[in-house]
């Protein structure tokens, strides 16, 4: 190797390395910045023999403290003398709007007879990413450990409602599932960053959201009355005896307030459920998996009702599951939800 190739080497390594580096004098002046380091920190020039604080400090005062941390770490590795630094700091550049995390280490720069200290070395790395992962797996936990103590919770009281020969009507059970429901929609806001922003409500595309629920809510009318004329033919018994092919007369307070109870219901199947359940897997399958364990969770929670209405209920918020991952809000699968549930009552399927 050539002595202008060995001339050279540093100056490439740390041009092309994926951490920022400063270096900077016992002053405070900037002695070097790699061209990483320029873009992390949003300089589009060399700052070199520039002071530090009149280069950053001085132009992010628009930004309130938002960098304070990152320009702490600096100045304490500079005055500090006597030891050297890590931490983590955040930082927003002026020209990008997302803040970043930064993970920053100090040594000392060292003179020629290797004793005298003549500054100091501020290394950086980008650690966005692996702060998200971090947060994701521990908020993923905390979901999924509220998750799994409300359902034991509600299979725990129904079993000993049962021990007790209390059978509750099944309104009732339906008010415990969404007291269960919105508690834990209550703790997992209060413990993650999941918000009220990230449940669709907002609607981007009319058309793209209705017409197809619509479609499907009339197939899905036509299949229960077409169902019924078959099931009389073949199986005569399976509804009561004498009730009309439609009976208005099972109707109830529930259905006047059964709109307000829908709309509460795929909100918390898709908020508490779907949502927070998305933020737990990864990978290929992740939107499969949060629609099939939200689909058996709430099957689950309807075990008061018997095998074939949690069976019918798991495979109902699956779909509807389905069409909320294409949708990305709740109020075609409520329309769904709405005229399939009124249309089974009446029709006698559920009473």
């Amino acid at each position: 190797m050539g002595h202008l190739e060995q001339k050279n080497i540093i100056p490439r390594i740390l041009r092309d390395m994926n951490d920022g580096v400063l270096v900077l004098d016992t002053r405070g002046q900037i002695l070097y910045l790699n061209e990483k380091g320029r873009s992390m920190l949003g300089l589009s020039e060399d700052p070199e023999g520039q002071k530090y604080s009149l280069t950053f400090m001085d132009t992010d005062a628009d930004m309130g403290d938002a960098n304070d941390a990152f320009h702490q770490f600096v100045l304490d590795a500079v005055y500090d003398k006597e030891n050297s630094h890590s931490g983590e700091a955040f930082y927003r550049a002026g020209t990008v709007e997302e803040t970043r995390r930064f993970r920053l280490t100090s040594s000392f720069l060292y003179g020629e007879d290797g004793q005298e200290r003549i500054g100091i070395v501020v290394v950086f790395s980008d650690v966005t990413e692996v702060a998200r992962l971090n947060r994701q797996r521990a908020e993923s936990s905390t979901v999924f450990s509220v998750l799994m103590i409300c359902v034991c919770g509600y299979l725990f009281l129904w079993s000993l409602l049962r021990y007790l020969g209390i059978e509750l009507p099944g309104q009732v059970m339906n008010l415990v599932i969404e007291a269960i429901s919105v508690l834990m929609f209550i703790i997992i806001l209060k413990t993650t960053d999941f918000s009220i922003r990230d449940i669709g409500l907002r609607i981007s595309d009319v058309r793209a959201t209705f017409v197809p629920d619509i479609l499907i809510t009339v197939g899905g009318v036509v299949f229960l009355v077409v169902g019924k004329i078959v099931i009389l033919k073949v199986a005569p018994g399976f509804f009561p005896e004498g009730a009309p092919f439609w009976d208005w007369s099972v109707g109830t307070f529930a259905d006047v307030v059964y709109p307000l109870t829908v709309v509460l219901q795929e909100f918390l199947a898709r908020g508490v459920m779907q949502e927070n359940l998305s933020r737990i897997f990864t990978g290929k399958y992740s939107a499969f998996m949060s629609i099939m364990v939200s689909s058996l969770v709430f099957g689950v929670l309807h075990i008061a009702y018997g095998l074939p209405y949690m069976v019918g209920a798991s495979l109902l918020l699956g779909v509807l599951g389905v069409f909320y991952h294409r949708q990305g809000n709740i109020w075609g699968l409520c329309i769904i939800h709405y005229v399939l549930g009124e249309v089974a009552t009446f029709l006698r399927y559920l009473i």
